[in-house]
């Protein structure tokens, strides 16, 4: 089961909520989602994170807004993490679009997992392009989450 969707809060704020059911336990979904070295092998849209995925540390991330260009976004952000749990960042990017970017690993019975992905953008030049880079993020972010689950449950698999 996979859900997505966007709210226009105000002509300068959107949220964005997607989730995906993984059919892997927690910890399993947890190690694919941050092995990122592996992001190349199945991630899409958001292609790689580069630092490790560890509270209050740097990482460098790739964004492909457009998966027909070869053309990357490449941004500097500090995490926070609640290990085995959840990740984000919110911080400002181009345009001066400030964003509120999460990563949530829920465990479900029977040894399944949610996986949540949500983002708000807000602020800068979000009254211009937030419809149209709404609608991107949850395109992008729901191919992400699919690309997560056939990871994660394939690693279940091997197990």
């Amino acid at each position: 089961m996979e859900t997505g969707s966007s709210e226009k809060v105000s002509l300068s704020h959107y949220k964005i909520h997607t989730d995906i059911v993984i059919d892997a336990p927690p910890d399993v979904v947890w190690s694919a989602l941050t092995d990122t070295p592996n992001y190349k092998d199945w991630a899409a849209f958001l292609v790689g994170i580069h630092g490790e995925i560890k509270d209050g540390s740097t990482i460098t991330v790739d964004f492909q807004l457009d998966s027909s260009k070869e053309k990357l976004t490449t941004l500097d952000h500090t995490i926070s993490v609640v290990q085995g749990t959840e990740f984000f960042w919110a911080e400002k990017g181009p345009g001066g679009i400030r964003d509120n970017h999460h990563f949530c690993v829920e465990p479900l019975e029977g040894g399944k997992t949610r996986f949540l992905q949500s983002d708000e953008i807000m602020g800068g030049i979000t009254f211009l392009m937030g419809g149209r880079l709404a609608k991107i993020y949850v395109e992008g972010y729901q191919a992400f989450n699919r690309g997560l689950k056939a990871e994660a449950e394939r690693r279940a698999q091997s197990t």
